[in-house]
């Protein structure tokens, strides 16, 4: 990866205005036991119509943008749209 490479770049510059739409202020976490459940991963994904990884994907680089953060291990914050 180059300097201006991260993990998650391409997810979050393809899905990150779709996420502050919907989940602007939301905590999201990667917890198994809660995937199905609101606020889980795979619940949250299947709301916003895109595959549980690349959501993933998305809030980490989110996260290298200053536009979502890691609360705690496994668990983020989107924060509010700008």
């Amino acid at each position: 990866m180059g300097t201006d490479d991260y993990y998650g770049k391409e997810q979050a510059e393809k899905y990150s205005e779709m996420i502050y739409s919907k989940l602007d202020g939301h905590e999201i976490t990667k917890r198994v036991s809660e995937a199905g459940r609101n606020g889980g991963l795979r619940y949250e994904a299947d709301r916003l119509g895109i595959d549980m990884y690349d959501l993933l994907k998305a809030l980490e680089g989110m996260c290298h943008r200053n536009e979502a953060c890691e609360i705690e291990d496994g668990t983020y914050l989107v924060y509010p749209f700008r």
